[in-house]
């Protein structure tokens, strides 16, 4: 009996998952091709609705509630119906039960991807944007001034690099997202299902339906890129359309060619979002040690503002001094599994192999992540969210922060690099933040040992002193 509940409530889960992931995947390819956009909750509305028939129409299937057995009649045929009807009214119960907790799960997975998502597909449109006015520059230029086509390209080309970096950076956000927040999809389907994961001690049931556990995440992973994708697709194009509108229907086509190369480029980045985790847990930690170090300065700097001084990094630095105290736990990557389909072609070609070992650089990536989600849910807009996304784009390249002189100081010191997070100046707010070299070294030398597991010694313990008799009397 519990092995079927476990059964049922993983399969469940899964085939949720993998409809999901089709009908949106399908939903969207039709505003791409079509170049029209449905709003976000009209095309939720939609792929709910043909889940839920879809789930329905699979268990009626599965669901016979009477015997077809010819040799069950009289007594023994009433007695098996009435023990299917009380089978598939508990059935039904569960049936219910288990739907709310897995819409649970994926709700709140959902809202801790979302403004993640919504940046992707920003990025997504600006990218097909401009190759689509590079293309259009093409085609008047060849039927105009051929000669113009090499300044028309130089510009264009320029732009293209810009929108496919930010496109860059923002599928690594939204993976790195999804995946840091698998920990706690793990918890929930542990709950729904009681099926504990461990590989170690689990039997082969246990094993094969983790491994349908581990397909339903990546099925949600590869659901959220592609809507986001797939959205920033079908708005660009739009815009790219009505731009082409007295252009000959050959050159129209021609953004076909322009989605291709969109969702080759997503393919060929998204296998290099875990190659970037070791550079991401480095920075992080670096930054964590200059929070730690700074700490006082920073929480006074910033309560002076009432919260609101240095923006976002402000709250960002905050955040990261308090975690100073904690050291990672080893976690999982992108996947509990070896292998994960790729955002547009799926498991063509092997799929994208990733290391499922648990590790201390994911678990340092992971609460990286988790601190930047939260930072973005209180700045969605403006100066804070520019600030924290140039800050996401440097940290899994050089970093954000420098060693330099201060004026009127002497020695090096470490503090905020302003062009690291978007500005176009070193700012003085940055400077009087700066601590010394020596302590931010001592710093991250500790939070390194804390994260190794090689902790320093404290200072000894002085011996006791003991003096021979007699006693003395005071005077």
């Amino acid at each position: 009996m519990s092995a079927a509940r476990q059964e049922f409530a993983t399969d469940l889960a899964a085939v949720t998952a993998t409809i999901k992931e089709m009908d949106t995947r399908l939903t969207g390819e039709v505003q791409v091709v079509a170049g029209s956009v449905i709003e976000f909750k009209a095309q939720q509305h939609i792929v709910n609705r043909h889940v839920a028939t879809e789930i329905n129409r699979i268990e009626k299937l599965m669901d016979a509630r009477s015997s077809h057995s010819k040799r069950a009649r009289g007594k023994l045929r009433k007695i098996l119906d009435e023990n299917k009807r009380a089978a598939a009214e508990e059935v039904q119960a569960l049936d219910t039960l288990f739907k709310k907790k897995i819409s649970k799960i994926r709700s709140e997975s959902a809202d801790d991807a979302h403004s993640a998502r919504a940046d992707l597909a920003e990025a997504t449109h600006n990218m097909y944007e401009d190759m689509a006015a590079a293309q259009t520059e093409m085609i008047y230029a060849n039927e105009g001034a051929a000669k113009a086509i090499a300044t028309y390209s130089k510009d264009s080309l320029a732009k293209i690099a810009a929108s496919k970096s930010n496109f860059e950076e923002r599928l690594d956000v939204l993976t790195n997202t999804v995946a840091a927040n698998n920990k706690a999809v793990e918890k929930g389907f542990e709950v729904l299902t009681g099926v504990i994961r461990d590989h170690k001690a689990a039997g082969e049931h246990d094993r094969a339906l983790l491994k349908k556990q581990n397909m339903a995440m990546a099925a949600d992973m590869q659901k959220k890129i592609v809507n986001a994708i797939q959205k920033g697709e079908a708005e660009a194009k739009a815009v790219a359309q009505q731009a082409r509108a007295h252009l000959a229907a050959e050159k129209k086509s021609m953004l076909v060619e322009i989605t291709n190369t969109v969702e080759d480029y997503a393919d060929m980045m998204f296998k290099t979002v875990q190659g970037k985790h070791q550079k991401i847990a480095d920075n992080y930690l670096s930054l964590k040690a200059y929070a730690a170090a700074a700490e006082q300065q920073i929480n006074a700097y910033v309560a002076k503002g009432k919260g609101k001084n240095l923006n976002s990094l402000g709250d960002l630095l905050t955040n990261v001094a308090g975690m100073s105290k904690v050291t990672p736990t080893k976690q999982e990557g992108l996947s509990p599994s070896d292998t994960i389909p790729s955002i547009f072609t799926g498991m063509k070609g092997g799929g994208v192999h990733v290391d499922n070992k648990v590790t201390k650089i994911n678990g340092l990536v992971h609460e990286y992540v988790n601190i930047c989600n939260g930072v973005r849910a209180r700045w969605p807009m403006g100066l804070g969210k520019y600030l924290l996304t140039k800050l996401e784009g440097s940290m899994s390249k050089k970093g954000v922060l420098q060693v330099d002189k201060v004026a009127e100081k002497s020695g090096n010191w470490v503090y905020i690099n302003g062009h690291a997070v978007g500005l176009s100046n070193k700012l003085n707010d940055f400077e009087s933040l700066a601590v010394r070299m020596g302590k931010y070294e001592a710093t991250l030398a500790a939070q390194t040992a804390a994260l190794s597991g090689k902790h320093k010694p404290g200072k000894p313990v002085p011996k006791p002193v003991y003096a021979d008799p007699p006693e003395w009397n005071g005077q």
